[in-house]
């Protein structure tokens, strides 16, 4: 008889490393620490069943202590790889009480089997500290049960049921039966046991497996959503994209038509002067060329000798360069207004602003004082465009007086290298600027002119913050206004 309730056990040792050793090659892939935990811990639990199993072949020692031991660690591991289910929420609290649970249970089976050698009451220790400690998986389940309801974790709370009764009712046959001459005497209370064991095994086995699956298939069913969630995301980011572009490059054409428009509207403005500007040199042509027809009709060829007719040769020349240069400045300032983006240098760009706005600024009786830098401060940019924001800013500060002012009237230029930027301010000692305007100098539509359209300043900041620069202004009402334009120093391409 003593063989065959040996036999059983070894049989529950079986099922123990064969359902745990299943479910650690049929999850493998997943390579989950999980599953590890349990599997390995199942099996660990399966070496002490044999060992107890073995009284008499192996020492009291691996039987009374490694055995125990093994039990122990085989079923704390498991409980705690159950927990993990329970994630996030903390298991520290519990992890402790298991291990005082654990640690007080050894003392007292070791202290009554080599101090009081009391085996009896060891049996119904271990049997009653089994049943209260597997109790948990029934709690675990009904956890797992609350956070998302399966098969699973039904069938671990009755699998902690099952074993927590069973263990119950044979430390219960233990207590009636009063002693333990054989171990492995076969009784109706080791039966129930041996009963609920095979049971508990099995079903706990498949809880876990279920349960991991469970989650496992939620994570995938959440992932694939999470997917499909960021791919419209994706797809209406693209989209958005899109239409910013879109809405770019609108923006762009809007002020490019801005930009022609307040050209157009500030050509009335320079008529007058650039008549003038171009009078000068037309005039000094027609008469240098009358000069040289004279002479050539009363001298002959003996006049190519004359020092008079070389002279004027030379001042026919210089003149037809610098209606040229008027021409050429004019038509590149007032173009189309397409981006063309070219390397020059500062100095020579105002230089050209001014050949334009100086006639008008001689007849307005102001003086021009301009301070440039005298190295060359190039830039790398849209030259038009920034002549439009110079010619701007020259053509405000001139209709800054007033026409009663009674000191001189004046306007200063100044370009100049200060460490890693360009700086050109503009400025002139007319009215200044009132203080209820002054903050929304730079706002599209917003002008302190009778005549102004309020489109030339908001234009100027957009065109120089487009180049990576600023635009700003100090004003005095009554003293006078000056504007700073700040442009960075790089000899690379700007980014528009």
């Amino acid at each position: 008889m003593q063989l065959d309730t040996q036999t059983t056990i070894f049989m529950i040792c079986f099922v123990y490393v064969m359902l745990h050793g299943a479910i650690w090659l049929a999850l493998q892939e997943h390579r989950s620490y999980q599953v590890k935990l349990w599997c390995a811990s199942g099996m660990i639990s399966g070496v002490a069943v044999v060992l107890l199993a073995m009284r008499g072949t192996v020492s009291e020692f691996v039987f009374m202590v490694v055995a125990q031991l093994l039990m122990l660690v085989g079923n704390w591991g498991r409980m705690v790889a159950l927990r993990i289910y329970l994630l996030p929420e903390p298991q520290n609290r519990v992890h402790a009480i298991y291990t005082l649970m654990n640690t007080t249970y050894f003392a007292i089976f070791v202290y009554l089997i080599y101090i009081q050698q009391a085996e009896w009451e060891a049996l119904m220790v271990f049997n009653a500290f089994y049943a209260v400690l597997c109790f948990d998986y029934f709690l675990i389940g009904r956890q797992v049960s609350k956070q998302q309801a399966s098969l699973g974790a039904n069938l671990l709370m009755w699998a902690g049921l099952t074993l927590t009764i069973t263990l119950g009712i044979r430390t219960l046959g233990v207590f009636l039966s009063g002693t333990i001459d054989d171990l492995y005497q076969p009784s109706w209370h080791q039966a129930v046991m041996v009963i609920g064991q095979f049971t508990f095994i099995t079903l706990s086995n498949i809880a876990f497996l279920r349960i991991f699956l469970e989650i496992a298939e939620r994570k995938k069913m959440t992932l694939v959503q999470d997917l499909a969630v960021s791919t419209e995301r994706a797809s209406a980011m693209q989209h958005q994209s899109e239409q910013l572009k879109k809405v770019l490059r609108e923006r762009e054409e809007i002020i490019r038509q801005l930009a022609l428009f307040n050209k157009t509207a500030g050509m009335g403005a320079l008529v007058a002067s650039l008549a003038h500007e171009l009078n000068q040199p037309l005039t000094a042509i027609q008469l240098n060329a009358e000069l040289i027809e004279s002479a050539f009709t009363q001298g002959g060829a003996e006049a190519l000798d004359d020092a008079t007719l070389k002279e004027a040769m030379g001042d026919l020349m210089k003149d037809n360069q610098r209606a040229a240069g008027i021409i050429r400045t004019l038509r590149n300032m007032f173009g189309s207004g397409n981006k063309t983006l070219s390397t020059f240098d500062i100095n020579e760009l105002i230089a050209d602003v001014l050949l334009i706005c100086k006639a008008r600024l001689h007849r307005n009786v102001i003086d021009l004082v301009v301070d440039a830098s005298p190295q060359p401060l190039y830039f790398t940019g849209d030259k038009s465009q920034l002549q439009q924001v110079f010619l701007n800013l020259i053509t405000n500060a001139n209709d800054a007086f007033l026409p009663d002012q009674a000191h001189a009237k004046r306007i200063e230029v100044r370009t100049l290298m200060n460490n890693d930027k360009l700086l050109v301010s503009v400025t002139d000692n007319g009215s200044g600027i009132a203080s209820d305007i002054a903050a929304s100098m730079f706002e599209l539509l917003r002008t302190n002119k009778d005549d102004g359209m309020g489109v030339g300043l908001w234009l100027s900041r957009t065109i120089v913050e487009s180049h990576q620069g600023s635009i700003d202004f100090v004003t005095s009402p009554g003293v006078g206004t000056t504007f700073k334009v700040t442009l960075p120093v790089t000899a690379e391409q700007m980014v528009f």
